[in-house]
């Protein structure tokens, strides 16, 4: 993990740079979300937790305020991760990843579940969510962020990434509403390698890779 801010890594991309989420990097990111209202005032936070009843009876303003507020000790854990993409100095998007551990929501997804995979591979990293700058998109940010949250997962020794993305004929039905994109797109992830596992549900696939170190 980055913790430090002397000099940002280069990404694939020439006039994007990218910085690992971290106590140092934290107001960059708080930046980048308050912008957007919390990005529907999750902060983030929706995989990291097992399940939603923590939020039960709370109001949306409760809610974004403890969503906010659990990031940033986690972040201070060193228990929740991510990479920052900026343009010169300022952040402008984001993609969340992590070790199986970190997302437990996920595992307990009833679509997951039906999937008959390899639930425990020695070393499982996953790529949950993606964000851009209202005013950088459909210009290679989440690509950008995609190839080096990949470098990141080299360097930190490898191991099986998965992703969720959305497939490509609801990718095309939901155009128009790309804030539903969250999880990335197949094709996104198929110019990078990865492999359909299987489905989750309608809309979304498993897909997998390997990186080595």
């Amino acid at each position: 993990m980055v913790t430090g801010l002397s000099e940002p890594s280069l990404s694939r991309e020439p006039n994007y740079s990218t910085r690992e989420l971290s106590p140092a990097t934290w107001l960059d990111f708080e930046r980048l979300f308050s912008k957007h209202g919390g990005v529907g005032g999750c902060w983030c936070m929706y995989y990291q937790r097992p399940s939603g009843g923590t939020m039960k009876g709370l109001t949306p303003t409760e809610r974004r305020a403890n969503n906010k507020r659990d990031k940033k000790l986690l972040v201070d854990g060193n228990r929740s991760h991510g990479v920052l993409l900026y343009d010169r100095e300022n952040p402008i998007g984001w993609c969340a990843y992590g070790l199986k551990q970190e997302f437990p929501r996920i595992d307990n997804g009833r679509n997951y579940k039906r999937l008959d995979v390899e639930k425990n591979p020695e070393k499982l990293w996953r790529i949950t969510c993606f964000f851009v700058d209202r005013d950088y998109r459909k210009k290679g940010v989440a690509k950008a962020a995609l190839n080096a949250t990949l470098d990141s997962i080299k360097a930190k020794g490898g191991g099986v990434v998965e992703a969720y993305p959305v497939t490509h004929k609801s990718a095309r039905a939901w155009s128009k509403w790309s804030n539903w994109f969250w999880f990335g797109t197949e094709s996104m992830f198929e110019s990078e390698k990865f492999r359909v596992v299987g489905p989750m549900g309608p809309h979304h696939l498993l897909m997998r890779r390997t990186v080595k170190p």
